[in-house]
């Protein structure tokens, strides 16, 4: 499946590098201003034949060229990038966004910074979510952590239940209060946590 291009897109174009080799030939960013030919490849191995205007952006400036297609690593020509239009090439998982993940991140600091212990088993209402409990100064937090975010605490001791600390009954609302009470003390802000 061959791309037609159009003004605004992002391109790859190929520098000529320098003959001594000082500055070695390398794929730049640029986008194109102006499309001056193009023609659909004819067959489904052929190339398509293009020369757009380009806007070649390098560290140290930008340039404008008007330039052919060409395969890649080709000086003085562009590409599309590398993408998964061109052969071999594997789409990568887009990565989708996990409040719990950034959660058990941020939970896995607070574990450093006190006292913690995860303790598979301990909810029998959840078994398949061990729990992770942090003592703090201004009383016990404890989460449920998923065995995919287990990898943010090989800092934090994993106990077996009689070894554990018991909970201490807080509720959610009580977990939060004494997190903003902590956030209040550190940050000598009164009422602001």
């Amino acid at each position: 499946m061959s791309q037609t291009p159009t003004v605004g897109q992002t391109v790859h174009y190929v520098s000529y590098g320098t003959p001594g080799g000082e500055y070695p030939s390398v794929c730049r960013a640029a986008i194109v201003t102006e499309v001056s030919s193009y023609a659909p490849p004819q067959h489904a191995d052929d190339d398509m034949q293009a020369r757009c205007h380009l806007a070649v952006m390098n560290p140290t400036g930008m340039f404008f060229n008007e330039v052919d297609y060409g395969p890649q690593n080709v000086p003085g020509t562009w590409h599309w990038p590398e993408s998964v239009d061109e052969p071999g090439q594997v789409e990568p998982e887009p990565e989708v966004w996990n409040p719990y993940r950034e959660r058990a991140a941020l939970v896995a600091y607070l574990a450093a910074v006190y006292p913690s212990a995860i303790v598979p088993n301990a909810d029998p209402d959840e078994p398949n979510w061990p729990v992770i409990y942090v003592t703090t100064p201004q009383g016990q937090l404890s989460w449920h952590l998923s065995s995919d975010d287990l990898d943010l605490f090989p800092h934090v001791p994993v106990l077996d239940a009689d070894q554990s600390p018991a909970w201490d009954g807080h509720t959610t609302a009580e977990k939060y209060e004494r997190l903003a009470r902590l956030v209040e003390a550190v940050s000598n802000v009164p009422g602001k946590a």
